[in-house]
């Protein structure tokens, strides 16, 4: 009797890892194809049967397990952002590599270079300040780590100072983003280049 209780409880557990499994691997596909679809044809033109249709699935699991539309795009949103802050955090690490640039210039360089992505635009700087909100920014992971880098970067700068001097160029850097999200795509290269300017100009 006890064998059996204890193969039937092992059954049990064999079977909610598979579902769990299951479960998260089409959460895996529904994220994936989210993201790909959402940066390449942008919020309004994609649908969630466009999603559930790419990644071989339905709309119920979606709903399921992201909610609404605008919801999942929060979270495709929140996935393109936490790629700037793994990228950002690269610098750290990987400091030699820019020996010859100011370091807060280095975090903008490869700041503006994943902005040339064409997904990373579309969701993080075109889409996401216009669906999700223009006030939601200023509460991302992004502009977190950008204050950790900012004060970590002028250590000479203490109390009132120093968030004063990381209030307005988080604001700045804010600015830029919002402009960047009403710009027409043919300007978008450009503009980039100009605000690498300005904050250059800034922080010397």
């Amino acid at each position: 009797m006890a064998i059996s209780q204890k193969r039937a409880d092992q059954t049990r557990v064999g079977k909610a890892r598979t579902q769990m499994e299951r479960r998260a691997a089409t959460q895996a596909a529904v994220l994936d194809s989210a993201c790909r679809l959402f940066g390449e044809n942008g919020y309004n033109q994609t649908s969630l049967e466009d999603i559930a249709a790419d990644c071989g699935t339905t709309i119920r699991p979606i709903y399921h397990y992201f909610g609404n539309k605008k919801q999942l795009f929060q979270v495709v949103t929140e996935t393109f952002e936490q790629r700037l802050v793994e990228v950002l955090s690269s610098v750290d690490v990987k400091g030699e590599q820019f020996v010859e640039e100011a370091p807060v210039t280095a975090y903008w360089s490869v700041f503006s270079a994943l902005a040339k992505d064409a997904a990373f635009r579309q969701v993080v700087l075109v889409d996401s300040p216009h669906i999700l909100g223009r006030e939601r920014w200023v509460n991302t992971a992004v502009v977190v780590k950008a204050t950790e880098i900012i004060q970590s970067r002028f250590p000479s700068l203490s109390g009132i100072s120093q968030t004063l001097f990381t209030r307005m160029l988080i604001g700045a850097l804010s600015e830029g983003v919002l402009v960047f999200a009403d710009a027409e795509s043919e300007d978008s290269d450009k503009l980039l280049d100009q605000v690498f300017t300005l904050i250059n100009t800034f922080i010397k």
